[in-house]
């Protein structure tokens, strides 16, 4: 399903345009509520086809961007065909090729959609194939795009007449008998006909007369009537089967009673008149503008009542993709939003986090700084308690290692120095009257098990001119260290 024009609050915008005409139509949603209808109309007919519109909206502020649009019948070709196919496919390259038979102007200057109506009878299918200017179109949507306005679709008045009937009609009314239903909407410049069957969509004829010149002179008059006349002719010149049993009058009926009897009379029905309006009970300022505006709102009330597209959608290609581009980078904005919103969320848990561990460190470091100066207190008295044990363990105090020094010495041997310092092998510096008194002293440290380990560092012969003997450094690294 095509998208439909989007909405402002609970509002919904449909334009409808006319070579002479153009008008719009603001109805709430839900329940459907028309809320606002205006119309600008030409005196004659002019070649520009935004000359209406532009009156229309001057510089007015519709508050949307996104809405629907449709034109009047009398801008388009719509002709009912019966094509030999029932496969949608086929059916759309058969009125590829039909195209350039129903047509004077190029294939690259028109626009063209289609719709089913029906298949009766085998292998057949019945379609509706619209056909419009590329030029005119395009040119409104220029217009609108000016204007901030981005229709979300371009569609055929005849379908609102056909949406609104379906809406609008009695139970029970219709045609008996299989017999067709005549819809006549009289608009500013022109009349639709619209020829149903059961609700659906038959045929349709365009008549240039509207109730601008129905108004002007009784000529006007008999031209118009002379067109409906000829109607059921023309029903069978299209091969529509059936004869129109039923006949409904609306949009811009006032003044017309003498004739509507007249046609009455011609085609042997009844012919009942409908406000176009009037069945969805709007209120009073939307009935009388309406009433003064003297243009028929029909099918714009329809569309927007029946709440869905039309079904043939003329909207240029070159649209329909700016259209899908701008939606999909609505989305990737949505998206971008979306994760710019989680990571802001993220940002704020993960500072509230990191404040509020901040806030329990700070607590704990409140609440450990006496306990940190008792450890302190505690490790330092473990460390000296340590060293008192070092001072009282024999092995390894300073009286056993004089002991140790004063046991290996002899006579000959003289200790000038020796350094003890915790954790640290023991220095012992001397000298001996001989050098082998020196190793001989060595040997001895070993065999006193006080210490690991004994070597001698340096072992020379004595400094000096008058020196005898020798000098020596022994370190000595205690038993158990």
């Amino acid at each position: 399903m095509k998208p439909r024009a989007k909405k402002t609050g609970s509002s919904t915008i449909t334009f409808e345009v006319s070579p002479r005409a153009a008008k719009v139509l603001v109805a709430s949603t839900a329940p459907f509520q028309i809320q606002r209808v205006k119309a600008s109309t030409l005196p004659e007919q002019t070649e520009d086809p935004v000359a209406a519109l532009r009156t229309l909206i001057g510089n007015e502020s519709m508050g949307v961007k996104q809405v629907g649009l449709l034109f009047g019948r009398e801008a388009f070709s719509l002709r009912t065909l019966e094509l030999p196919a029932t496969d949608p496919k086929e059916i759309a390259s058969m009125l590829e090729l039909q195209l350039g038979k129903l047509t004077p102007y190029p294939r690259s200057e028109i626009l063209s959609g289609w719709t089913v109506i029906g298949s009766f009878r085998d292998g057949y299918t019945t379609v509706l194939l619209a056909i419009a200017r590329k030029a005119l179109i395009e040119g409104v949507l220029q217009f609108l795009k000016t204007k901030g306005l981005a229709p979300q679709w371009v569609g055929v008045s005849t379908e609102g007449l056909e949406a609104w009937w379906a809406l609008c009609a009695q139970p029970g009314a219709g045609a008996a008998d299989g017999r067709l239903t005549a819809l006549i909407d009289i608009d500013f410049a022109s009349t639709d006909c619209a020829v149903l069957s059961n609700g659906r969509l038959l045929f349709t004829h365009s008549i240039a007369i509207g109730a601008d010149q129905l108004a002007a002179s009784d000529q006007a008059r008999l031209r118009w009537l002379g067109e409906l006349v000829r109607l059921p002719r023309i029903l069978l010149h299209e091969d529509i089967k059936g004869q129109i049993g039923h006949s409904v009058l609306t949009g811009v009926t006032q003044g017309l009673e003498t004739v509507l009897e007249q046609l009455a009379t011609q085609w042997g029905v009844t012919v009942d008149v409908m406000d176009a309006i009037g069945a969805f009970s709007p209120p009073t300022s939307v009935t009388q503008a309406a009433a003064a505006s003297r243009v028929s709102y029909t099918a714009l009330a329809g569309l927007l009542a029946a709440g869905k597209p039309p079904r043939i959608d003329l909207i240029p290609q070159e649209a329909r993709v700016s259209q899908a581009l701008h939606i999909r980078s609505r989305h990737l904005g949505r998206l971008a939003g979306s994760l710019a919103g989680i990571l802001v969320c993220a940002a704020v848990l993960y500072v509230e986090r990191i404040i509020t561990l901040r806030h329990y460190l700070g607590e704990l470091q409140h609440r450990m700084a006496p306990l940190e100066q008792t450890a302190r207190k505690v490790t330092l008295r473990q460390q000296a308690m340590r060293r008192v044990r070092g001072w009282l363990d024999p092995s390894r105090s300073a009286l056993e290692v004089f002991r140790s020094v004063s046991a290996a010495a002899d006579p000959g041997v003289t200790v000038t120095q020796l350094t003890l310092e915790e954790g640290h092998p023991v220095t012992i510096r001397g000298k001996t009257t001989t050098m082998a008194g020196a190793f001989a002293f060595f040997d001895r440290l070993k065999k006193q098990g006080a210490f690991a380990t004994v070597h001698p560092r340096s072992v020379a012969k004595a400094k000096g001119a008058d020196e005898t003997g020798a000098e020596f450094e022994i370190v000595c690294e205690f038993t158990g260290s």
